[in-house]
């Protein structure tokens, strides 16, 4: 076997070994119920089944037709240059600084577990909270629906724990129809003036880029973004997550 097919097997090896174990990974740290994570399994298996493809070639000392190894080369390629840049847009939105003294600022909901936040939610509360004690005349539009396995509204479940942190829950308003970002954003239009009103958007950094252009597109005139910062041991995951998400949002027009 010579240098070029050894070094292909070490590497789709490498790769799938750690998609494999952060898949397991995942599984002992918050279980079955993300679908997305699944992903990680799949590209365990697909190094797997191109180290078998490898290896086939190898033991016959064949190299590939040129017209399977160009067009892989070229895809491959390709897609490795738009990620990479999609990534670096998604990083450095995740960047923001928000408009000091804004009129409102809109929370973003995440799954809640029972009552209680989960650890992405409830950085995106320690960062309104944050904002909102720097800025004492600044309302909060907290938005979020209620899932099938949550016990309250996610809009609910922000609006006590910002109460907990001491705000006044005079300055909070409740949109709790929305079940998506869209929706988060659409609704929350309903509560403030999105053509006068200054608004600050407050998600997850890996997040802040699609909001924010979603927002345009829906008829928001003055926002920005107030990062909340990412589960470290989630950001492969969610940042692999964003990236498919914002190709969808542009075939469907979105942006």
């Amino acid at each position: 076997m010579n240098k070029v097919y050894r070094f292909w097997i070490a590497l789709l090896g490498t790769v799938g070994s750690v998609c494999l174990g952060y898949f397991v990974f995942l599984i002992i740290m918050i279980g079955f119920y993300n679908k997305f994570n699944y992903i990680w399994l799949g590209l365990a298996c697909i190094c797997g089944g191109l180290i078998i493809l490898v290896r086939h070639y190898a033991v016959r000392n064949k190299i590939p037709p040129k017209w399977v190894t160009i067009p892989v080369e070229v895809i491959v390629g390709i897609s490795f240059l738009v990620f990479i840049l999609t990534e670096a847009v998604i990083i450095h939105a995740g960047q923001s600084k928000p408009l000091k003294q804004a009129d409102y600022l809109i929370v973003l909901g995440a799954k809640v577990n029972g009552t209680h936040p989960s650890l992405i939610l409830r950085y995106r509360i320690d960062a309104a909270a944050e904002y909102l004690k720097q800025n004492p005349g600044t309302m909060v539009v907290a938005s979020g629906g209620k899932g099938n396995d949550e016990d309250i509204s996610e809009a609910q479940c922000i609006y006590q724990e910002l109460i907990r942190q001491g705000i006044d829950p005079g300055r909070i308003r409740l949109e709790e129809a929305s079940v998506n970002t869209r929706e988060n954003l659409t609704n929350s239009m309903k509560l403030l003036d999105p053509e006068r009103d200054t608004v600050v958007l407050t998600t997850t950094d890996f997040h802040l880029f699609r909001a924010l252009r979603l927002a345009q597109k829906c008829g928001y005139q003055h926002i920005s973004g107030n990062p909340a910062r990412s589960v470290w041991w989630l950001i492969p995951t969610n940042y692999t997550r964003e990236f498919l998400a914002i190709l969808k949002e542009l075939i469907c027009g979105n942006f």
